[in-house]
């Protein structure tokens, strides 16, 4: 299964092709609808359920999309295009409450897939993909700029393996739970390392997680 950060949600999706033909993707709140509802109603909507408007696109952890969209529907709102994210992110952990009806131990939360740290991706033969794309960390405070990646991998490559990521990264044949993630990420972190985006950090969305701090972005 394609993770979230390769394939990506279907807006997204259409907006990038929509940007590859020269249109402008469409703003997020003109892509809901309810009855006897006005455009200020969406947005004062997307605001009450977190959702920053303006944009049609949105830098947040795929659970907090998930939150948000159901919030909207919740509020009586529907996507125009039909788009329903729990039938594509089905092992999301707020599509798998939904489903139970009920929220989730934490014990149930770190043995599901975690999708966005692209150190646990599988690389599928002829893929394209190599194992440089997969690293997803560096040496806190070590520089930024393209030009010392390749430096900047090759000192964190090794200790992502000490870490618990595959050797090579890649050659796994599934993604790594929640759990197992959070435990790497916490290795790297306490080795001194720092993610190059720290989107992939499980204990942004999910601060539950055993060794994250509660309502931090980070681990302990």
């Amino acid at each position: 299964m394609l993770r979230k950060s390769q394939i990506i949600t279907l807006p997204a999706l259409i907006a990038s092709v929509l940007l590859l033909t020269g249109c402008p993707p469409p703003a997020e709140f003109t892509q809901w609808r309810r009855t006897s509802t006005n455009v200020d109603d969406v947005k004062a909507a997307m605001a009450e359920c977190g959702d920053p408007v303006g944009g049609s696109l949105t830098q947040l952890p795929i659970n907090e999309q998930v939150l948000q969209f159901q919030c909207m529907q919740l509020l009586g709102f529907k996507r125009k295009d039909g788009f329903e994210f729990c039938d594509v992110m089905k092992d999301t952990p707020a599509c798998v409450e939904a489903k139970k009806g009920r929220p989730l131990s934490v014990s149930e939360l770190e043995a599901l897939p975690f999708k966005d740290d692209d150190g646990f991706y599988p690389i599928k033969p002829d893929s394209g993909r190599f194992e440089d794309m997969q690293v997803t960390w560096r040496k806190v405070g070590a520089s930024t700029h393209h030009s010392v990646q390749l430096v900047n991998d090759k000192e964190a490559l090794p200790v992502m393996y000490a870490c618990g990521y595959p050797k090579p990264l890649g050659s796994n044949l599934a993604v790594a739970s929640i759990g197992r993630t959070a435990k790497a990420q916490r290795c790297m972190i306490d080795h001194g390392f720092e993610p190059k985006n720290k989107m992939i950090l499980v204990c942004l969305p999910y601060p539950t997680v055993t060794g994250c701090k509660n309502g931090a972005g980070e681990n302990e």
